[in-house]
């Protein structure tokens, strides 16, 4: 009791504080000129949101970064790169011994052939106008843009689970969730825009956003069971016509399954972000002018076309961020690979590593894996900044 009366009096006394320095500038900044005044009101309002900024944000970042490079497990044996090298050159961190097997991969010639579809159909239609065109190859047809983007998808399955290691495992995670989660969402938002029942579609839909992960985890070990003592059989095992397989741990009666058992455990994933994407995108369906699908109608356009050279050229920019939201949320992910397998069975992730050497009391190697999300994520941070920044500009 005594702890959290003395909590509240500490939090009143920070809250008085910051009301009565606000006061104090505020008074300050009336007795200026109009000139200071226009230049320093702005800071006055924005500078306790800075300060909380740079206490709750960036002071730890910038620690983190100064742990990684320190020695020893707490970071007090000087400075040096052993973390870096040691777990960069660690198999189960970042490994290439793979590599040539991609080439062979199912999934790497499946992109291939989509590829070759994708050209050749794009090319048919390349002059017939139309936005979308890229050295000659017309991504506004349906089956071109279709083809390139699933084919796309495809290759980068084929690298990401033939590679093995944390790194990769994070990587493979960003291309199937941000990659399916936004192409169901688009796909969703069209078939749910034309539903009669909008809004109970989009309600069923949108509703395991407001499940936890640990919680989505438990619904779909229900989903995943293999048959033991006293445990039921998963749904999936019972329609599975074959020997019980344990989907999350990669493993069965005929051999292993890994490492596809990550897949699965991104499905639940998928579950969850795809009515986030449905939600923003259908809004921003909703935004695009419907004189522009009627003009493009009376000239003979059919509601593919419509939809592929017309309404998709105006959300493109919601879709981006649609994707660079899923796929921060996807570097960061840790509750649900720690609910379904603990990282066992090769579905080890950064945030895992960060969490279980922090357990282990190893301040510097937490830090390590805690900047490599951070390097992971901040060329998606900027790009996405200098997105914004542009369309402003326009």
């Amino acid at each position: 009791m005594g702890a959290l009366v003395s909590t509240v009096v500490n939090v009143v006394i920070a809250l008085s504080v910051a009301g009565g320095l606000f006061v104090v500038l505020n008074l300050a900044t009336n007795r200026t000129s109009q000139r200071w005044d226009d230049r320093l009101r702005p800071w006055l309002f924005i500078g306790p949101a800075l300060v909380f900024l740079m206490i709750g944000l960036v002071v730890p970042a910038v620690r983190t970064v100064f742990l990684s490079f320190r020695g020893g497990d707490r970071g007090d044996d000087g400075f040096t790169a052993e973390h870096w090298t040691g777990l960069l050159g660690n198999d189960s961190v970042l490994s290439f011994d793979r590599a040539g097997d991609i080439l062979t991969s199912r999934l790497f010639l499946v992109g291939v052939a989509l590829v070759v579809v994708g050209i050749v159909a794009g090319r048919r239609t390349a002059g017939e106008g139309g936005g979308g065109r890229i050295r000659g190859i017309d991504l506004g047809n349906p089956v071109s843009g279709v083809a390139l983007s699933v084919a796309v998808l495809a290759v980068l399955m084929a690298v990401f689970s033939t590679l093995r290691g944390v790194i990769w495992n994070n990587l493979w995670w960003v291309v199937v969730v941000a990659g399916l989660g936004t192409g169901f969402g688009l796909a969703l938002a069209v078939l749910a825009d034309r539903s009669r029942r909008e809004t109970i579609a989009k309600t069923l839909i949108f509703m395991p956003m407001a499940i936890s992960l640990v919680g989505a985890a438990v619904i779909w070990q229900f989903v995943y069971d293999t048959r033991g003592a006293g445990q039921a059989e998963g749904l999936l095992n019972i329609i599975w016509p074959g020997d019980q397989i344990d989907f999350l741990r990669g493993t069965s009666s005929t051999g292993s399954i890994a490492p596809w058992n990550n897949f699965f455990i991104m499905v639940i994933m998928i579950w969850i972000q795809v009515g986030f994407a449905m939600v923003v995108i259908s809004a921003a369906i909703k935004g695009v002018p419907s004189e522009l699908g009627e003009a493009a109608r009376v000239d003979g356009a059919n509601e593919v076309q419509v939809f592929w050279r017309v309404t998709l050229p105006q959300i493109t920019s919601t879709i981006l961020v649609v994707v660079t939201t899923l796929t921060i949320t996807v570097l960061k992910v840790f509750d649900l690979v720690k609910a379904t397998t603990g990282g066992a069975a090769d579905t080890d992730v950064l945030a895992n590593r960060v969490y279980d050497t922090l357990q282990d009391g190893n301040f510097t190697t937490s830090s390590t894996y805690a900047v490599m999300i951070l390097v992971l994520v901040l060329p998606i941070m900027y790009l996405n900044v200098r997105r914004n920044r542009d369309e402003v500009r326009r």
